[in-house]
């Protein structure tokens, strides 16, 4: 039983035994101990309040509830999130049409995939951002042509929101202007969801070297819908821009935090394939990363789906979990850790994309 008064990481680690989905006990203990309040905050800091709404409903369909508010509340997020997704899919889908007629097949990236190849009854379980996808190099000035031709527009990288359009640019400059970056700046579009950031690779500059796009396309599955089609990249693919694009480049593993949209992102790729891939490429490109990633997901959310050789990674594990644990109780801890890195993150960018400094800076300066 959890303690009196549980700790942010207790109550972490239900959360992630919940939406790891094999824990069928971790959501009644939870409720038992009056913490569906705390996992209910939990969750909606983490993006996972939707998610959270799925696991309930799977085990406490018709169940009055004691705790009737966030009952509520998690019905409603799970309500909004699922019409959300379905216009979000909608967007993609029109896009995916409009490209096609240039004789352009999008290959969709992270949770777009996870999105447009959902089951219908877990359409709300993962809360989608923006709509990624990839065309290849020689397409990349057409592709944005043809989007501002269906008044889509480009924001500007300085807008964290990307609310806020700056004054219409043409593709060349907008190229121009994002070559640091590995997709464009983001396009958006009057009355539809989410923005659209058209990438030119899958990976940000520090990993492009060892990851060429040949391999990726030549890999990618072929998916029609509605008359629109579009690839996905393999399941190898998935797994390695998971961990470099997320995992290490987004921080995680030098904050000591644990992506749990990602995380589920890698649960249901291993339910797909039954946990049969190529192993040996996903190593080659991630390194001891992915096995790291693999037993964190093992350790925190009661899934396994590979073998991730304990007596090697034990101790490692165990440590990491140390430091996380000190983070999320610790405030200090926390802020001593995201300085260390942005710190990182600084030395990757002077050394792969200098170009980004300026922004990154001014970011960092109006937030602090």
């Amino acid at each position: 039983m959890p303690p009196t008064h549980p700790t942010n990481w207790s109550v972490f680690k239900i959360l992630c035994r919940i939406l790891g989905g094999r824990d069928n006990c971790a959501l009644a203990d939870g409720i038992a101990n009056g913490l569906l309040s705390r996992l209910a905050d939990m969750a909606q800091y983490n993006g996972m309040l939707s998610a959270l709404a799925v696991r309930y409903n799977e085990q406490f369909p018709n169940t009055p509830s004691r705790d009737q508010s966030i009952k509520i509340q998690l019905t409603q997020a799970l309500r909004d999130n699922t019409i959300r997704n379905i216009q979000i899919s909608a967007q993609a889908l029109k896009l995916t049409e409009q490209l096609n007629r240039a004789d352009i097949t999008p290959l969709f990236l992270k949770g777009t995939v996870q999105l447009l190849t959902a089951d219908s009854e877990c359409l709300g379980f993962r809360h989608q951002v923006d709509i990624d996808l990839l065309v290849k190099p020689e397409q990349l000035a057409t592709a944005a042509d043809v989007l501002q031709c269906n008044d889509y527009t480009f924001c500007d990288f300085s807008i964290d929101s990307h609310i806020a359009s700056t004054p219409p640019r043409n593709t060349a400059i907008a190229i121009k202007q994002s070559a640091a970056h590995h997709h464009l700046p983001p396009l958006i579009k009057s009355g539809y969801a989410v923005t659209v950031e058209l990438h030119r690779h899958f990976l940000p500059k520090r990993f492009q070297r060892n990851n060429a796009l040949d391999p990726l396309f030549n890999t990618a599955n072929q998916h029609e819908r509605q008359n629109a089609r579009f690839l996905t990249p393999s399941a190898e693919h998935q797994m390695i821009h998971l961990i470099l694009g997320k995992l290490v480049h987004d921080g995680h593993l030098a904050r000591r935090t644990m992506p749990l949209r990602e995380a589920c992102d890698y649960i249901k790729l291993m339910e797909h394939t039954k946990g049969v891939f190529d192993y040996a490429l996903v190593k080659k490109h991630c390194g001891n990363r992915f096995v790291i990633f693999a037993a964190l997901v093992e350790e925190l959310m009661a899934y396994t789906a590979i073998s991730t050789n304990k007596n090697s990674y034990q101790h490692n594990i165990k440590k990491r979990l140390k430091i996380m644990q000190g983070r999320y109780n610790s405030p200090a801890l926390g802020t001593l850790l995201d300085g260390y890195a942005r710190a990182l993150h600084l030395g990757h960018a002077l050394a792969y994309s200098p170009a980004k400094l300026p922004a990154y800076l001014n970011r960092l300066n109006s937030s602090g």
